[in-house]
């Protein structure tokens, strides 16, 4: 009769446990934690493939001859010894890093050679329902410039109900925050992704067409239909996506000036039911110029962090004020004015800029606000944009407010 090899303590723990402390590993103390026993290394192996991803580099869009030896060497590794004997199957989470999936033509005849390979090999076990797939992190601006099988993989993606998973995969789409003057600006791919499938999404309309120089000496604007499609678009996107939990939503970068009549736009009303209507949202983050300063986004009922970056009017203070913002626990504020200067198209004569900003005498003050059960408050900057007596009356009408948390946050999609 075989005698039951002996057990150290660690060991005899079950798998449950064993699982819930190497997740917290780093990647070296995987491999090491993985070599100590048959029984370690088995228990450990599943999470040394659970991500995979490539090491963080200088974005490919600036280096298109640069690839990742490391998954170079890994798909090489997998063609001589058979897939089947690695381990891809463990495999739940793909990161894209900016630029991981974008064409350069004049070098390559697809993406990263590293990832190609690398993807083929995910592309082959999906469709084979070898692979269960959860989780996708990806620059949305890149899919559109994704050839070989880094566009096989988003379109296979897209038809994710085809695949044998038993859930549906969840999806970050995040956009490059600097985009080259050279080329066209990107606008979301909204018929690229399963937008039921989007959990955190920053969206919005990156790049700068002009020099840094012309966007600080006058005010930019945009023609009014060109910010109607530009709405329509968010809007679209947004019905879309019934599961979001992380939302991000700025406009285009350079717009610093709109007319005064976009505030009246019916557009921007099926905007607001859009993101009303984002059931699931967890956290909430506005910035820059949002079509009008003083249009005022109300995020959805029991939303529980709000972040506001936003170029803002003395009108916009007023509805924030009056708003009760049902279930927020926590709030960043570090608005900033969007400006007074005589060629503003955004000022009309009901804004109360036209009579009071500027002046030696005015004092800005609400007088009241209606957000209560707050638990957190911070801003970005020591000063921001705000009433005079906007955080004396936020702290009396939430009693015990501490700190905002930053260390709380999922930086990925802000």
């Amino acid at each position: 009769m075989e005698s039951t090899p002996h057990l150290s303590p660690l060991e005899s723990l079950p798998q449950e446990l064993l699982s819930a402390i190497i997740v917290h590993f780093e990647p070296e103390t995987k491999i090491a934690f993985l070599r100590t026993s048959k029984r370690l290394y088995h228990a450990t192996r599943p999470h040394i493939w659970h991500t995979l991803k490539a090491p963080r580099t200088r974005s490919r869009k600036d280096n298109p001859t640069k690839y990742t030896t490391t998954l170079y060497k890994l798909a090489n590794i997998a063609k001589e010894i058979g897939v089947e004997n690695m381990g891809f199957g463990y495999v739940k989470k793909l990161v894209f890093r900016s630029g991981d999936v974008v064409r350069h033509s004049l070098m390559f005849g697809s993406s990263d050679p590293a990832l190609e390979g690398l993807l083929g090999i995910v592309n082959e076990l999906l469709v084979e329902g070898k692979m269960d797939l959860q989780e996708v992190e990806l620059y949305w601006d890149d899919i559109n410039c994704a050839s070989g099988e880094a566009a096989r993989f988003f379109n296979i993606l897209k038809e994710y109900k085809k695949l044998n998973l038993p859930q549906k995969p969840s999806i970050g789409a995040k956009m490059t925050s600097y985009f080259p003057t050279s080329k066209p600006l990107p606008s979301f791919p909204i018929g690229s992704l399963a937008l039921e499938c989007i959990t955190k999404l920053q969206l919005g309309f990156p790049g700068y067409p002009n020099s840094e120089v012309e966007l600080r000496s006058t005010p930019v604007s945009r023609s009014t239909p060109d910010i109607v499609g530009d709405i329509e678009l968010l809007t679209n996107t947004l019905r879309g996506t019934h599961y979001l939990r992380n939302l991000s939503l700025s406009w285009k970068d350079y717009v610093t000036d709109t007319p005064a009549s976009v505030l009246e736009l019916p557009q921007l009303k099926e905007l607001q039911d859009a993101i009303t209507d984002l059931k699931n949202l967890y956290s909430l983050t506005l910035s820059g110029y949002l079509f009008h300063p003083s249009f005022f986004v109300i995020p959805p009922e029991n939303t529980k962090v709000l972040m506001i970056k936003q170029e803002v009017s003395i009108a916009w203070w007023r509805k924030f004020a009056e708003h009760p913002f049902t279930g927020l626990e926590a709030l960043c504020v570090s608005t900033g004015h969007a400006g007074t200067a005589s060629t503003s198209q955004w000022l009309s004569g009901d804004d109360e800029e036209m009579v009071f900003y500027g002046s030696p005498d005015f004092e800005f003050l609400l007088g009241s606000v209606g957000i209560k059960g707050l638990k957190r408050f911070g801003s970005y900057y020591e000063w921001y944009y705000r009433p005079d007596d906007f955080e004396t009356l936020l702290r009396k009408q939430n009693p015990g407010l501490k700190d905002f948390d930053f260390g709380e946050l999922d930086w990925w999609y802000f």
